[in-house]
């Protein structure tokens, strides 16, 4: 009986698997100094390649900083804590001289309402003068309501402040017009068209209060604070109510009934 040809490379091959099979295990062998190294350089940060090299060439790994374990961090500086605080406004605070010349000014612009008012429907000027005076008086009742704002207020005003400014803001206007309209209808000789004259005259205080509640802040903001000629402004603002309302009575009543402009 004849055996294959490929007989002797099938018998080569069962011998090598058997050497491979009988072979003892490999035993893990310890790690070198080098590679110790190298490893530690890695976890450093350190790259690993420099410790593999000869020591004769001169390279020199990198070192690295040292912390100490024991330092502190740096504290923050403290920040105080900010407190909102009402601007304290000074009751003695100088009155400039810019500021005297802005209250003369404002105070002109009523006295130029009763001689404009005097212009317009061909009455006395004395007359216009006392309807004007008459008008601001009468207006001063509901008209203290609209300066109510306290000096600590900081630009904040409570509900009641601005219930009582809103109660002023509409009481004024009318009492003031009834004033002006009362003394010219009754005291003197009158007024052509009495309704369209007291029309007038609540329309011409409307717009004297509002323009008087503007200036009235803006000096209270030039002088700085509240106490400094308190009752000056006040009457400034009450004169713009007053003269408002002569220039609108004189306006729209067509003049006095017995008298040719």
């Amino acid at each position: 009986m004849r055996l294959p040809v490929y007989l002797p490379s099938c018998l080569a091959s069962v011998a090598l698997l058997a050497a491979v099979l009988l072979a003892p295990p490999a035993r893990a062998r310890p790690l070198l100094d080098v590679h110790e190294g190298a490893l530690a350089a890695r976890a450093r940060g350190v790259p690993a390649a420099l410790h593999l090299l000869p020591a004769d060439m001169g390279v020199e790994s990198p070192s690295l900083p040292v912390i100490d374990p024991g330092l502190k961090k740096a504290e923050a500086p403290e920040v105080e804590p900010h407190v909102e605080t009402r601007p304290s406004l000074k009751a003695d605070a100088p009155v400039t001289t810019g500021a005297w010349v802005m209250y003369g000014t404002s105070a002109l612009v009523p006295l130029g309402g009763i001689y404009g008012a005097s212009r317009l429907g061909g009455e006395r000027l004395w007359v216009t003068g006392l309807e004007t005076v008459a008008g601001s008086v009468v207006a001063s009742v509901p008209g203290s309501l609209l300066f109510l704002q306290p000096a600590n207020a900081g630009g904040r005003w409570a509900e009641l402040d601005v219930a009582a400014f809103g109660v002023g803001l509409v009481l004024t206007p009318p009492l003031a017009a009834l004033g002006t309209w009362g003394l010219g209808e009754l005291a003197f000789d009158g007024s052509r068209q009495r309704g369209r004259a007291f029309l007038g005259a609540l329309g011409g205080a409307a717009v004297g209060t509002l323009l008087g509640v503007v200036v009235h802040g803006a000096l209270e903001e030039v002088v700085g604070n509240t106490a400094s000629l308190e009752f000056l402004r006040k009457y400034i603002a009450l004169g713009f109510v007053g003269s408002g309302a002569t220039l609108g009575y004189q306006w729209a009543g067509g003049g006095p009934r017995q008298r040719s402009r």
